[in-house]
């Protein structure tokens, strides 16, 4: 799966090491849509896709006696994902354990309208900053180790779309690596997938 999200601050993909349930492309325009309609059925489903023309149409998802029916879109409409060639030198690298992944979700509740989050490397320690910005203004700070590779000026990314993939990739291991020249790369592993995600610096 390869994904791009509508305001082009985040791109990742995501491989799972499953046998396929079918061949073909799936067109999915509103991700946020077919998760809402995933909670009406639990884990054990299955999945038919319907096909017309040489396309794939329809998505039925069935549990017993439940059925959901999403659309797909045509995936001329969904935007290319841009593939990531040449890499940038990763300063910084931060473990995505359990209590990163939770002490930034809470000060990321603590502060909802929050856009950003900012890494800045300051005498060595790696800090990071919900809602950086260089006038006063409310925000919530941690260090998170310490850097070998020198002081770094703040680099600011999505705070949602950093939480939404910690959200989702919860349970696993995983890593953060962040490069001065704006852009930073998470990795997770699991038992059954490997995903990376790019985040691209947001414009202050």
């Amino acid at each position: 799966c390869e994904l791009i999200d509508m305001d082009q601050v985040i791109v990742g993909k995501i491989q799972w090491k499953t046998t396929p349930f079918m061949k073909g492309q799936l067109g999915i325009n509103h991700t946020a849509t077919l998760i809402k309609m995933l909670s009406a059925v639990n884990e054990n489903i299955s999945i038919d896709v319907k096909e017309a023309a040489g396309k794939n149409y329809a998505m039925k998802i069935t549990e017993g006696t439940t059925q959901v029916t999403f659309m797909l879109a045509d995936t001329t409409v969904i935007p290319a994902v841009p593939s990531i060639n040449a890499e940038p030198d990763y300063e910084i690298s931060i473990p995505l354990n359990e209590e990163f992944i939770s002490k930034y979700i809470k000060a990321k509740n603590a502060l909802p309208d929050a856009k950003n989050f900012a890494v800045q490397v300051t005498n060595g320690q790696i800090k990071f900053i919900i809602n950086y910005t260089t006038v006063n203004a409310d925000n919530i700070s941690f260090e998170v180790g310490s850097s070998t590779s020198g002081d770094m000026d703040p680099v600011c990314f999505s705070a949602d779309k950093l939480k939404e993939v910690l959200v989702a990739n919860r349970g696993d291991s995983g890593e953060l690596k962040v490069s001065p020249d704006g852009l930073s790369r998470i990795d997770f592993t699991g038992s059954d997938f490997e995903s990376t995600y790019w985040l691209v610096m947001l414009q202050n």
